[in-house]
Order: C-alpha cells, then structure tokens, then sequence
C-alpha cells in the first residue's frame, strides 16, 4: 500500500542519514528500537517529508548541506497545512522532522526557533489535553468484586480470571496496563513474587515489582497469579506471563484491556472509565488513608518525585502502602 511504501521510504532516509555519520548497522537499529512502538509511525512522517523534499527536485544528498533546518520544517509543515492536514499530524510531522535534523547534529534552537514555533501554535492549541477534574471511583468497589470473585475462582471462565489477575496487580502496583502486558514474573519463598516489566514512559528503565502476602489474600496479587497459573497444564508452565490456556496463544493487549473492562463494569464502575482509572483510584485512596507524597511518587513512580527518590529508595517494597489499600470500608 502507498503507506506501507512511504514508511518504508521514511525508513531508508533515517538509516541512509545514520550511515552518513558512520554510525554500523547495530547502532542504527539500536536507536531505532530505543522508540519502541512510536517508530511506526516516526518512520511514517518522515516519509511525508521525503515526499515532499524529493518533490521539491532535492536529494537526499542536499539534506546532508542544508544550513537552517528551522527553514525546511516550517516549510513542510507550511505545506502540509496548506492541504488540510490534521492538526495532529502536522505536531507528528515537526516532531519526527525535527529528530531527523537533530540526528545530524543540529542543536535545539537551530530546529525550533521562533518562526516554526508561531506556524505550530494553532496545531499545538488544537490537540492540547484540556485538563480538568474527573470523579473517581473509590477502588473499594473494585476491590470488593475482586475479594466475592475470590470465593468462586474455580466457576470464573479464563478472561475473568484473567480480568481479576490483571485488576489486582495494578491496584496494588499502580503500573499501566502496556507495562502488565510486557511483564514477567517469578515466583520466590514463602509466595513472594517478583513482577519484571520496562517503563518506556519518560526514563526508560527495568522493573521489578515485588508482591508479598497480604492480611487479605483474596485481594492479593499473590493469590491471583497462584490462581491464574493454577489454570495451566504441567506443559504450558514456561509459557509467557498472559498465555492463555484454553486458546493456546498469548493475550493481545486488546484482550487484557477487555478482560479489565468485563470486571470493572461487573463491579459497578461506570461506563466510560478506562482501564487506567484503577491506577488514579489507587492513587488517591493511598491519598485518602494519609500516605505522604514520598510514599506516592515511590509506589507509582510519578515524575512528580524525584528520579532519585524511585531509583535508590526500593521503589519495589511498598508494602505499608498496599496493606492500607486492603483495608475496606
């Protein structure tokens, strides 16, 4: 399709302008993957551009010479107003444009200086998260659900398992879904177990979540991953984390987010919270039963707290924050 071939083209001129600058092909495919999923569609508006700047009778040797990057993206982005493109992808285009230039060395006021910046003031504006209040569930109604749905896990079908598993871990870990969906776990003595994933948001980094037992097993994280591998056959023990049994594949992150979904409106919870509801649920329940900020920003490794508060006060051990979430009303 002309998409997949303009991707593939965006591609081609990334890596040819790497090789340029010696970098091997290890390297190059190394900042590549450093963006994870994002790449796709990187890859994508840098083929817009090499549309529009092999239309312009250019090479992709004269990027090489090209003296005022600023110039050339605003007048991309100039053009691609011009032909009604979304607002959302003309702050994709100046995004991915922008790495382009800067992988050749260019610095930050070279790229985004004051001219391009007033051609993106409309786009910006446009598709800016407007920020207001949202009510919040109290996560007891979850919980609750969780604790009944404990006395009959045996009558559970797989995506409810599932759901409860998955709902469990991240009311009391706080991660995202996309990190649950990544993980790993082991587990350890005395049903101590280790939740391994990557955070790809903000500071890249490993992660390990430890999950003790808790005064109330049925809501505990411990219980519903015993549970959850307790569904396997001796065969599929060394399985991915989200194997499913029944179908013998892996969960999509489309079917855990539906898994979630089926127990939260089981539970009570209005239509139209996400998935990520159960981490600000969390949140402000630890809030609510007088946990301090630090205690906050190291259970849900908020950027508000200090990296150095997550990385050296064993974010992973927060275990008087979780035993308080048990405590229902």
């Amino acid at each position: 399709t002309r998409s997949s071939i303009r991707g593939d083209r965006g591609e081609e001129l990334f890596k040819w302008i790497l090789s340029k600058r010696q970098f091997t092909d290890d390297a190059t495919q190394q900042v590549i993957d450093g963006w994870h999923s994002i790449w796709s569609r990187h890859r994508q508006r840098i083929g817009e551009f090499e549309e529009f700047w092999t239309k312009s009778g250019k090479s992709w040797e004269d990027l090489t010479t090209v003296k005022d990057p600023e110039t050339v993206i605003s007048n991309f982005i100039a053009q691609q107003i011009s032909v009604h493109a979304t607002n959302a992808n003309s702050n994709a285009c100046r995004t991915a444009i922008g790495m382009l230039f800067r992988i050749q060395g260019f610095q930050e006021e070279k790229i985004n200086g004051f001219a391009l910046k007033q051609i993106m003031k409309k786009p910006l504006a446009a598709t800016r998260k407007k920020r207001k209040e949202e009510p919040i569930y109290k996560l007891d109604i979850l919980l609750k659900h969780i604790q009944e749905r404990a006395d009959i896990k045996q009558r559970l079908n797989e995506q409810e398992h599932l759901g409860c598993t998955i709902s469990s871990i991240m009311a009391f870990s706080t991660l995202r879904l996309a990190e649950i969906h990544r993980s790993s776990v082991a587990k350890m003595e005395d049903n101590v177990w280790q939740l391994n994933t990557s955070i790809w948001k903000g500071d890249n980094y490993d992660l390990t979540v430890t999950f003790r037992p808790l005064s109330n097993p049925k809501v505990c994280p411990t219980t519903w991953l015993n549970s959850w591998f307790g569904l396997r056959r001796e065969e599929d023990r060394d399985k991915p984390l989200w194997w499913r049994p029944k179908n013998k594949k892996v969960s999509s992150y489309e079917y855990l987010s539906k898994a979630v979904h089926i127990i939260m409106q089981a539970s009570g919870v209005k239509k139209g919270n996400s998935v990520t509801s159960i981490r600000k649920s969390s949140i402000t329940k630890s809030i609510d039963q007088g946990a301090t900020i630090q205690e906050i920003n190291r259970a849900s490794r908020h950027k508000d707290g200090p990296s150095t508060v997550a990385v050296h006060y064993d974010m992973n051990l927060n275990d008087t924050v979780r035993e308080r979430l048990t405590n229902f009303e």
